[in-house]
């Protein structure tokens, strides 16, 4: 379903507004001088935070397997001086 709400009842009631789109499954847009600006919905995939150094190699660095810890500390090593040498 959706919403149209002025800025001024959005920055009033954003909190109802929040709880209506995440609960009730509305779409909700936020009006200013009755030009729509933004639309409030519920957040389907939350982005994923990196956790570990290993990730953000897994990441940037190719496919890697659980059992590769130690291959993945001697990259990042090897990483840390490269960048060292280019500055």
């Amino acid at each position: 379903m959706l919403k149209v709400v002025s800025a001024y009842e959005a920055r009033k009631n954003l909190g109802e507004l929040m709880n209506l789109a995440y609960y009730s499954n509305y779409d909700i847009v936020v009006e200013k001088m009755g030009k729509p600006m933004v639309r409030i919905v519920k957040v389907t995939n939350p982005i994923n935070k990196v956790s570990s150094r290993s990730d953000i190699l897994k990441k940037y660095a190719g496919v890697w397997s659980v059992d590769d810890t130690e291959k993945i500390k001697k990259y990042t090593k090897s990483f840390r001086k490269s960048v060292k040498i280019l500055k």
